[in-house]
């Protein structure tokens, strides 16, 4: 009986202690910290499995495949999932990624391409590449209006007004998200959220990547930028061929594991497949090959810091880390330099992003 009694007093104590820890973890910090106090906040974002000592970019990563793998239904059994999982990596590797087998490239993209690299052209020139399609034009000037890039209350109502406010850096970068959103888009029954976070995350990190590539890295800030968003383009055709292996007859849907270790081991080189075969500028194929101990420095070292500054916002702005735990965390990347990244943290993470409600409260 007296052991009845302990056992029981035990399993209230681990109990009590997991409940506390998990409302500190999803408490957003309201407030700003100081940099001691962020250098001493917790991390909760989660590690990558298998990882028991992530770096800061690598937890950051593992909390968006969190926040964008979450389901409703009911996951498959190990070994079905183990099963999925080895269709897909087999399916990757033999892959001939030929044209058919890969996103189709934007028609307009060579002419954007063509247009930055001559000096001589203009924003007011690169517009025009869009308004010759009144379906890019009207979602030129829905991003261009919003919380992103929209700097005055007054609406941004023509391509015009557009180049005047954004400038040519700008109009360079909503282009470029104007012509890559519609091959973003994806409709996920296993995970609901899987496209609008990830599509988000892609829009942040190409702005991050271009500012710490013309502020740090010193390297050119399109190729940043297409870094950015090609990278969600890797993600988004693993999540493809991980939803059609799963859609085959018997098969139950995969679980956010599978998912989150497939898109980590998968999504830049899966990238770098599209960049070549887009034909982008060659720094940004070579960018998307080198990681780990490669990034460290020009290009990638911007895509590094983009994908965890990108990755940190979105997890501070759906309340699962604060934002002094978020900059804790970005402090610790190598060969950035704290007033560019307090300048790069405000221009990402103090406005909305694009397909967020007006409405919902942004963290400051």
């Amino acid at each position: 009986m007296i052991v009845l009694v302990l056992g029981l007093v035990l399993v209230a104590a681990l109990l009590a202690a997991l409940l506390w820890r998990a409302r500190d973890e999803v408490a957003p910090d309201a407030g700003t910290a100081s940099r001691a106090d962020r250098a001493a906040a917790p991390a909760s974002v989660p590690a990558p499995v298998g990882a028991r000592q992530a770096d800061p970019a690598q937890r950051l990563q593992a909390g968006l495949h969190a926040l964008a793998l979450t389901t409703t239904g009911t996951p498959a059994a190990a070994a079905q999932d183990s099963a999925l999982g080895e269709a897909v990596v087999a399916s990757l590797e033999q892959q001939d990624w030929s044209a058919r087998h890969l996103p189709r490239r934007p028609q307009l993209l060579p002419q954007l391409i063509q247009t930055v690299n001559d000096s001589d052209a203009s924003a007011r020139a690169m517009a025009a590449i869009i308004g010759q399609d009144a379906v890019l034009t009207g979602n030129l000037l829905r991003i261009a209006n919003s919380p992103v890039y929209r700097l005055q209350a007054r609406p941004v109502d023509s391509l015009q007004r557009a180049v005047t406010l954004v400038g040519t850096d700008g109009i360079r970068q909503i282009i470029s998200a104007v012509l890559v959103q519609p091959v973003m888009q994806l409709h996920c029954l296993a995970f609901p959220q899987f496209g609008t976070v990830i599509w988000e995350h892609a829009l942040l990190a190409s702005r991050a990547a271009a500012d710490h590539a013309r502020l740090v890295t010193h390297e050119d800030g399109f190729a940043a930028q297409w870094l950015g968003l090609t990278q969600g383009l890797g993600a988004t055709l693993v999540m493809r061929h991980l939803l059609d292996a799963a859609s085959r007859p018997g098969q139950a849907a995969p679980s956010p594991a599978l998912a989150a270790a497939l898109l980590e081991a998968w999504t830049l080189p899966v990238a770098s497949r599209i960049a070549a075969a887009w034909e982008l500028p060659a720094a940004v194929h070579e960018a998307l090959l080198r990681d780990g101990d490669q990034a460290r420095a020009g290009l990638p070292a911007s895509l590094r810091f983009a994908r965890a500054a990108a990755a940190a916002s979105l997890l501070c702005r759906h309340g699962r880390i604060g934002q002094a735990q978020a900059l804790a965390l970005l402090e610790q990347l190598d060969g950035t330099p704290p007033h560019a990244l307090q300048w790069i943290w405000r221009r990402l993470h103090g406005r909305g992003v694009e397909t967020l409600e007006a409405d919902e409260p942004v963290a400051s």
